[in-house]
């Protein structure tokens, strides 16, 4: 099937995108290996080293070139207004719906971008850490509503991004365990002014009902990892049995997943689907989905994950 692009985007082939990028031997140092990629990648995802080579390199190209751009605008900006020159992170957004793989995307990027800009520090953070602990959604009965816009304590993400923009010398974001699936109480990443700044999460381009401002108010560059919406599915539930036989194989009964390894295996299917139907599904056609079209990048996503065609925001 192919995706009709909105009109404001430009789509490249996966071929075409290739060519846009700095050949691999004019590069400075290639720090990507087999080895970092393994360890780079998201539980269940797959990534290459030809999606390295093909997809990343041209997107942290482009990405550098807009972190120029943004470092001349601002000293421009600043020197026009009578003000201190001081440094402010280039922040860079990656949205997409559970299981698609921004988790990848987010940390192959700072992997990335951290070996082009040296002594530059790329930081990365995710909103998980911004949903209200499950004590909290079970009181207001959001339970069942995890992960959709009102289950986000999304004042303290926009006042977190606020700080970040402003160049606060000492910025935390919360900690949040997929193990126990919940918000670690008082324990939080800590960030001292990194030059860029990678935030990753389902809701980063959405609206917050009770703020004027968008998430998205905040990025310098913004990147929707796409897929149809059968895949995602697929993806979501092969995730799924992964996870149940990891949990099986470490024998940890603290783990989120123990539960449902102990019931039989179509059981715990037939749940992990219904899930996907009045959840995952719903949050992601109703409320992320309709913010692909914010994003500057949208990473097209076709079968096994691999990254078929990229769009890029004309204007």
């Amino acid at each position: 099937m192919t995706t009709e692009v909105p009109i404001s985007y430009e789509r490249f082939t996966r071929d075409a995108w290739e060519q846009l990028t700095t050949p691999v031997s004019d590069r400075d140092l290639e720090q990507v290996t087999p080895r970092v990629l393994a360890n780079i990648k998201s539980f269940n995802d797959e990534i290459s080293m030809a999606d390295v080579t093909a997809v990343y390199a041209p997107l942290v190209d482009y990405i550098k070139l807009n972190v120029a751009q943004y470092a001349r605008k601002l000293s421009e900006q600043r020197l026009f207004l009578g003000q201190a020159q001081h440094a402010t992170p280039f922040v860079i957004g990656i949205a997409g719906s559970v299981a698609v793989g921004k988790s990848t995307t987010a940390r192959l990027l700072q992997y990335m971008l951290q070996a082009e800009f040296g002594d530059a520090t790329v930081a990365l953070t995710t909103t998980d850490g911004f949903l209200l602990s499950n004590a909290e959604l079970r009181a207001q009965g959001l339970f069942n509503r995890k992960g959709f816009p009102e289950s986000y304590d999304m004042r303290a993400l926009i006042d977190f991004l606020d700080d970040v923009k402003a160049g606060k010398p000492i910025v935390r974001s919360p900690k949040y365990s997929h193990e126990i699936s919940d918000v670690l109480a008082g324990e939080y990443d800590e960030f001292n002014r990194p030059e860029i700044f990678i935030v990753e999460g389902i809701n980063v381009l959405q609206a917050p009902s009770n703020s004027k401002a968008y998430v998205s108010d905040f990025f310098d560059l913004s990147i929707y990892v796409d897929a149809e919406t059968d895949l995602i599915e697929h993806w979501y539930l092969q995730r799924f049995n992964a996870l149940l036989d990891r949990t099986l194989a470490e024998q940890d009964p603290t783990n989120f997943f123990w539960s449902w390894t102990q019931i039989p295996r179509e059981k715990a299917e037939e749940i992990a689907r219904r899930v996907w139907r009045d959840v995952n599904l719903v949050n992601l056609n109703e409320y992320i989905l309709p913010t692909r079209e914010r994003a500057d990048i949208v990473l097209h996503k076709s079968v096994n994950h691999f990254i078929s065609e990229v769009w890029l925001r004309k204007f």
